[in-house]
């Protein structure tokens, strides 16, 4: 739940400092890309309620086939940790301005939480006590939400 806090405020705030589409090379970052082909897929059994039929799906020979055509990019094993101090390094810059700006505004809160998280995904323990004792002291609910 916390993985995706902090990927949902990344992603709310990446456009704040998003590059330029002129900075991307789509094609180089195709080419450089290290591709490794996946060797076996595991298959996960639920139960569900409420089956509905359709035609057209097949089984396990389908699967079989595409495993030979599935690869997968190295760099998708997650957020490494440079973006991860990237991200915290233009966030604590954010709330430093909107600190500067306006002590009460309405998003110090929800980035002093990001900012905590941040810092605990980096292993910075210490850091992210004290961005969570801010927090209780700015936003009390926010806190008893997240942090039980």
């Amino acid at each position: 739940m916390k993985n995706i806090l902090i990927i949902l405020g990344i992603c709310a705030f990446g456009p704040l400092w998003a590059q330029d589409d002129d900075d991307l090379d789509m094609d180089a970052m195709w080419e450089s890309t290290i591709w490794e082909e996946i060797e076996e897929v595991t298959t996960e059994e639920y139960e569900v309620e409420k089956v509905t039929a359709v035609a057209g799906v097949r089984g396990a020979e389908a699967e079989d086939e595409a495993l030979h055509h599935l690869y997968y990019r190295k760099s998708m094993k997650g957020i490494d940790e440079g973006a991860l101090k990237n991200a915290l390094g233009k966030m604590l810059n954010t709330l430093s301005v909107l600190k500067d700006k306006n002590p009460e505004h309405d998003k110090i809160p929800q980035l002093t939480h990001l900012v905590c998280q941040l810092y605990t995904k980096l292993g910075d323990e210490n850091k992210a006590k004290l961005f969570e004792n801010e927090l209780l002291t700015i936003a009390p609910e926010m806190h008893a939400k997240y942090y039980k």
